[in-house]
């Protein structure tokens, strides 16, 4: 009597048998292939384990390293900016004191422009008063030649109008001793 499987077909038939002998093999292989697999997705486990506790274990370092990096380029940023400040007002200063500079630079022209005019008007008024003392002098001496006092204040205008007190003082006494009558 031929065995029946549990699908209630007989057992004998060749057909049968060889399509069950293929669905073992089959299954044998599906067997091994999931094991495999599964060894497979077990070694990635493992590694993603190994990783994730290796991550643990230097997220803190790196954690802290980066915080120690970002306040140092927080406080370089900061030394930056004082610095730019510091250059800032240096540059405002340096300018103030440039302009001081060409302030006190414009006072002392101005006020050697105004000795020069008044030692200008001074020579003049003495150049004057010379010519006085001469047509003086010559009036009370009529004998004596004129002296022309000019050439005495040639290097007035030679000098830019300049003449010092030495000079007149030295004129004055030539002209004396051209007219007096000793």
């Amino acid at each position: 009597m031929p065995e029946i499987g549990p699908d209630g077909l007989a057992r004998d038939s060749p057909v049968i048998a060889y399509t069950e002998k293929v669905i073992l093999e089959e299954q044998l292989q599906l067997k091994k292939y999931i094991q495999e697999n599964y060894s497979k997705i077990r070694d990635v486990e493992k590694e993603l384990e190994n990783l994730t506790l290796e991550m643990k274990l230097t997220a803190g370092p790196k954690k802290a390293a980066l915080e120690h990096l970002r306040k140092k380029i927080e406080i370089s940023t900061e030394k930056i900016r004082l610095a730019k400040v510091k250059e800032e007002q240096a540059k405002k200063a340096w300018e103030a004191a440039a302009q001081v500079v060409t302030d006190e630079e414009d006072a002392k022209q101005k006020l050697c422009d105004d000795l020069n005019h008044l030692v200008q008007q001074s020579a003049a008024t003495q150049y004057t008063r010379l010519e006085e003392l001469k047509k003086r002098l010559e009036s009370l001496n009529p004998s004596r030649a004129s002296v022309d006092v000019s050439f005495c204040f040639g290097a007035v205008e030679a000098d830019n109008g300049h003449v010092s007190l030495d000079r007149v003082l030295h004129t004055c006494m030539f002209l004396l001793m051209l007219v007096s009558p000793f």
